[in-house]
Formats: structure tokens, C-alpha cells, sequence
């Protein structure tokens, strides 16, 4: 299958090359995998639910002299603009896809090869938890989360009057990365006592903007977010699972790796944040699924951070004895398996492996009428 290289990659990769010693070299196999997985997305043939939707608009897209900033798509202006500037060059929607694909995927490798020297375990859990889903189901709104990513060393630099202004025009390509506001407020946040005040605190808020929107709910915007809502949760088992790797599961690392090993993250604040929207999600799982997007990341690169440094650095097994060590890295690697296995159960449930699988690409250009028919009953 397809899906298999980009992991074999990513494995040997892992093997070779993820080392403190080693991380600076791969460059040829780090490049092989970027091609790799562009192409995968880009020459994809009506793989992934809303690529459906995306092929539909960019058939009816105007050229960049017809464009204007609403469009019946109802996607944001600084989505349908850049789809407009690709338009006038060319027709072809898998040129499209693929500009897309390089857009997002180069984006998103730079910042998990400066902010990790696990890179390729990075991009390993990275494509198991998320890759595929971005590509495909929230293209305009991964240009914006690999944006955020991009620039968030700004907001780390104080330049906050130019990190909002690149977060406004991330906002002309989805709505939701007005969240990119938010991140400058929880840099300090951290798991301790007072955090357990600021959950209690954001739940009851998360109760009340459930009512409001139940309340608001004869304005079109507000009956549309509580359809949707209502379409999203689908029972407990998914609430759940998603409570368990969203909260629970980043929750508990950071704890381990703070109390435990005496490692930290630079970024604590921002999966704080992912912990609150996680267990946001219970009560209004449009809202804050969505936000998790943005925030994901810093997540996964945090956790690969501590936890390979934990199997895999020798200065930190320096001052620790064997057997110590031992049990640590048995632990890391336990969470690591927990939290591919976790992702892979999105998946599973209720069938969602059909959005992607089997893969066709231009070179095979079947229609798959099991996922047609899947895709019309989400709609």
C-alpha cells in the first residue's frame, strides 16, 4: 500500500538518524520522504472525503481577474485567492492539489526539523496522527495551521504586533486560526495546582458557550455550528477516544516527563492549552476539535522531544544508573506505541479508514463507490 513508504522512510530514518550525534545528517532520505509524500496527496484521485468538495470548487474557481472576495464556496478570501492565482496558470485540479500539498508538507517539515532532533519520529507520528487528514479533509485550514507553526518564533521573540497581523491573514484562510490570538496568553501557563483552577474554570465557560449557541441558535451561524455539532459527536467512544489522546495522554506525559524524568518543553503553555480544548471537546466537540488543529503539533513535537531524549540521549543517561534508565526508556517507548495506537483508532472508528483507503492516483483513476457513498452520507 501507498500509505507504507512514507512510514518505512520515516522508520529507517529513525533508525539512522535520529540521534543527538546523527540528527544533522539524512538530508537525501529527509528530502526523499518530502517528494514522497507531496506526491501521495497531490496526485491523489478523489482520496479523502472533502477532496470531493475541494475538486468542485476549484472547478467553478475564477481566474485571479474574475476574483472576488466573497465566493459562493463560502471559503475565506485568502484561500479563494491563492486558489484564483493558480487558476489562471493552469486547470488541472491535481496541479492544484499538488501545489497544496508542497505548500503544507514543506511547511510543516521545516518546523519539525528545527524544533526536533528526532525529526523523523516526528514526521512518524505525525503522519499517523494527522498528515493524511490535513491533506485532504481541511486543506485551506492546514495552510493555516503550518503558517502558525511557521511563525510562532516571532511571538517567542515579542514581536506580537507582527505575529497578529500574519495571524489576521491567516484568519482570510480559515476562521478558526483567530486561536493563533490566544498562544501569546498561555506562554507561561503550566501543569501545576493552578492549572487544575483554569480547567475547572474553562469548563464552566465551555458549558456556557454550549447554551449561547443553543440560545443564538436562530441566526444562521449558530444553527450551522450546532448542526455541525451535532453531526461531530457521534457518542461517547468518540468523545472519548479523543478525550484520551487530546487530554488525558498529553496530560500525563508532561507530568511523567516533569516529576519523572526532570524534562521539560518550551512549549508546556500551548499543550496546556491543548488539554483544556481537549477537555473542551466533551461539550462543544465543533469548536474545539477545530482549535486542536493549531495546537497539535506543538504537542506531538514536545512529546517526541522528551521522550526520545529519554531513550535515545546520552548526556541525560549520563547521571542515571542503569537500571533506572532502563525502566525509563521502557516507559518512553510504551507511551510512544500508546499514542500511535490511540491516533490509529480514528481510523477505525466508525469506518473513517474508507475516506483513505484503497488509494488511487492519476495513474489509476478509479472511483471508489463504497467511499462515494460514505462521503454522501456525511454530507
Amino acid at each position: 500500500m501507498i500509505y507504507q513508504l512514507p512510514l518505512i522512510f520515516c522508520f529507517l530514518g529513525h533508525i539512522l538518524y535520529d540521534s543527538p550525534l546523527k540528527y544533522r545528517r539524512g538530508g537525501i532520505l529527509w528530502g526523499i520522504l518530502f517528494v514522497t509524500l507531496v506526491l501521495i496527496m497531490g496526485l491523489r484521485y478523489k482520496v479523502g472525503a472533502d477532496t470531493y468538495n475541494y475538486m468542485s470548487f476549484f472547478e467553478y474557481c475564477p481566474n485571479i481577474y474574475n476574483w472576488t472576495v466573497i465566493h459562493l464556496s463560502g471559503f475565506e478570501p485568502g484561500f479563494t485567492y491563492l486558489s484564483a492565482i493558480i487558476k489562471t496558470f493552469t486547470d488541472n485540479i491535481y496541479v492544484y492539489q499538488t501545489i497544496l500539498a508542497f505548500i503544507t508538507t514543506y511547511l510543516l517539515m521545516s518546523f519539525v526539523y528545527k524544533n526536533t532532533q528526532y525529526r523523523f519520529m516526528g514526521m512518524l507520528i505525525l503522519f499517523v496522527a494527522v498528515y493524511p487528514y490535513f491533506l485532504t479533509e481541511i486543506m485551506r485550514e492546514s495552510i493555516a495551521v503550518v503558517g502558525l507553526l511557521t511563525i510562532y518564533p516571532l511571538c517567542e521573540k515579542k514581536k506580537y504586533l507582527l505575529y497578529s497581523l500574519i495571524v489576521l491573514l491567516l484568519v482570510t484562510f480559515h476562521s478558526s486560526a483567530c486561536v493563533g490570538w490566544i498562544i501569546p496568553f498561555v506562554h507561561r501557563l503550566r501543569l501545576n495546582r493552578f492549572f487544575f483552577f483554569i480547567l475547572v474554570s474553562f469548563l464552566l465557560f465551555s458549558f456556557a458557550l454550549f447554551a449561547v449557541i443553543e440560545y443564538m441558535a436562530s441566526f444562521p451561524l449558530f444553527a450551522r455550528l450546532l448542526r455541525y455539532n451535532e453531526q461531530l459527536y457521534v457518542g461517547y467512544l468518540w468523545c472519548g477516544l479523543r478525550f484520551l489522546y487530546f487530554a488525558v495522554l498529553p496530560m500525563s506525559v508532561v507530568y511523567i516527563c516533569k516529576k519523572k524524568f526532570g524534562l521539560t518543553t518550551k512549549y508546556e503553555g500551548i499543550v496546556c492549552l491543548q488539554i483544556l480544548f481537549g477537555f473542551g471537546l466533551w461539550i462543544v466537540p465543533i469548536i474545539f476539535q477545530r482549535l486542536i488543529n493549531y495546537i497539535i503539533v506543538f504537542y506531538i513535537i514536545s512529546m517526541v522531544n522528551m521522550l526520545e531524549t529519554v531513550i535515545h540521549n546520552p548526556e541525560y543517561k549520563l547521571h542515571i544508573s542503569l537500571r533506572v534508565c532502563k525502566l525509563r526508556s521502557q516507559l518512553a517507548r510504551l507511551v510512544i506505541l500508546l499514542t500511535i495506537i490511540l491516533h490509529m483508532t480514528y481510523y477505525i472508528h466508525l469506518d473513517f479508514y474508507k475516506i483513505w483507503i484503497p488509494y488511487h492516483s492519476i495513474f489509476n483513476p478509479i472511483e471508489v463507490l463504497e467511499r462515494s457513498e460514505f462521503v454522501q452520507g456525511e454530507t
